[in-house]
């Protein structure tokens, strides 16, 4: 069965996947969906109803014991299969990604790559299923590892691909069945994937998507099939997911909101410091959870902020899916305005706008969410715009005297997912390391996206929970000799 329901080219119903099949949603809410750069409408999507969600629920819980007694390498097989499709599907993939979501072409295609590393990396994973055997002189202990069971991911609108296949290829390889609810503003990319497992062969009831708002997490959170959650979203939110979940006995991660913050040394190499500060804090639209959002330049190299404007005022704005575009829209008009209410606070409490990305024109998309890159000087760890995590093309900069300074000011701050020191010294690179609490750290790394085999990880108010795999529970064996 292929599911018809990824074209972009007329606006179109998004519905539900459960039990591979299409359900139209008998919702009286619904989501319009547009194109962020041309506001085109692209589709509505569904606020679905408590009973829909708990359709999906029961599919995957009655889908689970069967799926669960399937050997490892036939889910595995059917995980590879869902990879060359996905490889197939890159350049619809794409489409969807710049039209929806405003991403640029290199943007999507990282995405894309990204996403096939994380199903990659989660094949490899037989060696750590199987538990351990040793033995304590007169017991031996067998652990082995369980599915847990229905696991369910809430995701956000900025990486509608990549987000669901950190957890998903996890869960269903370790004997799980999956519920994802993807961001309303971009359902698109969960569907062609829901199109993709189906092509594949997954049994139905494995893979199930429901769509809504945060009425529909409620229902998720509530259903007692409902074993282990991830989320990554915003702090309200988050810590909502976080709470719910802890009140009804689940196993719960939630990833929330980022300020990270670059620190540049005069011994850093000018040129590549500042195209790798312009590329992280502008790259997405700034709508990334690791994008650099504040620099704290130490010493003379304050110096430095004049070129960083140059190379800032440089970027090319535009559609996403237009060549050599460097910097896409915003994701909704709202989405704009809080951007743009933000840097209007920054300059009312006194920090200077150097770069204006306010009142921007694009040719020829006079109604698109464009906001170009924004910098700001004479910031204070005060003022709204650094206390709060932006999501836009906006970056604060502040001057200091010394890394520990520097080291004193990212410590204080109450986000802790990462932060990049740019610097030629292994010594004070080794210094930093050791000082900063922060969950990632790089040297003379812009954007810090973990891949492949490194588990992500955070800290502060920026995670809440547990280790990015939740979906085993170990059962422990102990044998008397």
């Amino acid at each position: 069965m292929e599911i018809d329901n990824d074209s972009m080219a007329t606006p179109a119903v998004t519905c539900n996947l459960v039990n591979n099949e299409l359900s139209f949603s008998r919702t009286r809410a619904w989501f319009k969906v547009h194109d962020p750069a041309t506001q085109n409408l692209i589709t509505r999507v569904p606020n679905s109803t408590i009973l829909e969600v708990q359709k999906a629920v029961a599919a995957a819980e009655a889908a689970q014991p069967a799926w669960a007694l399937l050997s490892f390498s036939k889910r595995r097989h059917k995980m590879l299969t869902l990879l060359d499709i996905i490889r197939e599907n890159t350049a619809k993939i794409r489409h969807c990604l710049c039209s929806e979501v405003g991403k640029t072409l290199a943007d999507a295609d990282a995405e894309i790559e990204r996403g096939l590393d994380a199903i990659e990396t989660a094949c490899a994973i037989s060696n750590e299923m199987f538990g351990i055997h040793m033995s304590t002189g007169a017991t031996e202990v067998h652990t082995l590892h369980e599915p847990l069971g229905v696991c369910v991911a809430i995701t956000p609108f900025n990486f509608p691909l990549l987000i669901p296949l950190w957890s998903i290829p996890y869960a269903l390889l370790t004997g799980n069945t999956f519920v994802l609810k993807p961001s309303e503003k971009t359902p698109t990319a969960a569907m062609l994937l829901a199109n993709y497992f189906v092509q594949a062969g997954f049994p139905p009831g494995v893979f199930n998507v429901v769509h809504g708002s945060s009425s529909v997490v409620d229902v998720l959170l509530s259903q007692p099939a409902v074993k282990a959650i991830t989320f990554v979203g915003s702090d309200v939110a988050g810590e909502r997911v976080y709470e719910h979940a802890r009140a009804t006995r689940k196993r719960v991660q939630v990833e929330c909101g980022g300020k990270n913050h670059g620190v540049v040394l005069e011994d850093a190499s000018k040129t590549q410091t500042l195209y790798a500060i312009a590329g992280s804090a502008f790259g997405a639209a700034g709508q990334r959870c690791m994008a650099l959002s504040v620099i704290l330049f130490v010493g003379s190299t304050k110096d430095w902020i004049a070129d960083l404007v140059e190379v800032a005022r440089s970027l090319v704005i535009g559609r996403g899916l237009e060549e050599g575009v460097d910097v896409g829209p915003l994701i909704t008009p709202a989405a704009k305005e809080r951007v743009e209410e933000i840097v209007n606070s920054a300059e009312a409490e006194g920090a200077q706008v150097l770069l204006d990305g306010r009142n921007l024109s694009v040719d020829r998309y006079a109604d698109g969410n464009f906001f170009g890159p924004t910098i700001l000087s004479k910031v204070r760890t005060y003022m709204q715009c650094y206390q709060e995590e932006i999501f836009g093309p906006v970056l604060a900069c502040m001057e200091v005297a010394s890394l520990d300074e520097a080291v004193e000011i990212v410590n204080e701050n109450r986000y802790g997912n990462g932060c990049t020191l740019f610097t030629a010294s292994p010594v004070s690179a080794r210094a930093f390391q050791q000082s900063v609490n922060i969950g990632q750290i790089g040297i003379n790394v812009p954007v810090l996206a973990t891949s492949g085999p490194v588990l992500r990880t955070s800290n502060k108010d920026s995670f809440l929970g547990g280790r990015s795999m939740i979906v085993l529970k170990p059962l422990f064996d102990c044998l008397r000799c």
